[in-house]
């Protein structure tokens, strides 16, 4: 009995180290979506897609936001400075998603062109 409460409790504890892991390996999947969204908003030739790709952008950031990347478990008080750099990132896309709507598509453009210069930014500091 003493046994099978020992095996039960090591396969509770490898699922539990899984699951840690799978939640911030799942953040490089957003990461990914956020990117690729990038290059649609910088080459959208009209005003429809580059508010797509920013919806797109938006929901994967959100999603990405809530997750702590696989580089601050060990240092799980930065994750609040990570959060703050995604909601610059965002406040970013949603003000381009409105100059886009106000016609100003070559604005939203260049506004979301800095993404780039953030993401290394960030990239140096939570990846």
């Amino acid at each position: 009995m003493l046994e099978c409460m020992m095996k039960l409790r090591q396969l509770f504890a490898l699922l539990m180290l899984g699951l840690a892991s799978f939640a911030s390996a799942n953040v490089s999947m957003e990461m990914f979506q956020m990117n690729r969204q990038v290059g649609g908003l910088i080459n959208a030739t009209s005003v429809e897609a580059f508010q797509q790709s920013a919806t797109d952008f938006v929901k994967a950031a959100n999603e990405a936001r809530e997750k702590m990347p696989r580089s601050l478990i060990d240092e799980p008080e930065r994750f609040e400075g990570y959060q703050k750099a995604m909601d610059e990132v965002i406040d970013i896309v949603m003000t381009a998603y409105e100059l886009a709507g106000q016609g100003k598509l070559e604005e939203a453009k260049a506004l979301a062109s800095k993404l780039n210069q953030l993401k290394k930014q960030y990239h140096t500091e939570y990846k």
